[in-house]
């Protein structure tokens, strides 16, 4: 797996999240106490960009309909709010921090 510098610590603080354009794929990132964590950005059920939701501890919510997924694992922990829909689990990438750097591994 390539490593890529994707930002500065500086650039997301702690409590906040911001949405990353890397190779070509539409990712998050959160600082959640000093701790990074990325995973897809964009919701599995309704394409939502999860940046622009609410970050609640270790959970993220979607803007759109409601989905949460767990930063840690990438797993749907709340339905949509629409009856019978599905949100499939998302992705989440290795996090490591050299210096002031941000570094995925996609």
């Amino acid at each position: 797996m390539p490593k890529v510098k994707v930002a500065k610590m500086a650039d997301v603080q702690p409590g906040k999240m911001i949405g990353l354009d890397v190779m070509g794929k539409r990712m998050l990132l959160a600082n959640v106490g000093g701790k990074m964590f990325a995973m897809d950005g964009v919701c599995s059920h309704a394409g939502g960009h999860l940046w622009e939701g609410q970050l609640l501890g270790m959970t993220v919510k979607c803007p759109r309909h409601g989905s949460e997924f767990d930063l840690a694992t990438g797993k749907n922990t709340k339905k949509p709010f629409l009856p019978f829909a599905k949100a499939p689990d998302l992705r989440v990438y290795p996090v490591s921090v050299e210096g002031d750097d941000v570094v995925l591994d996609i």
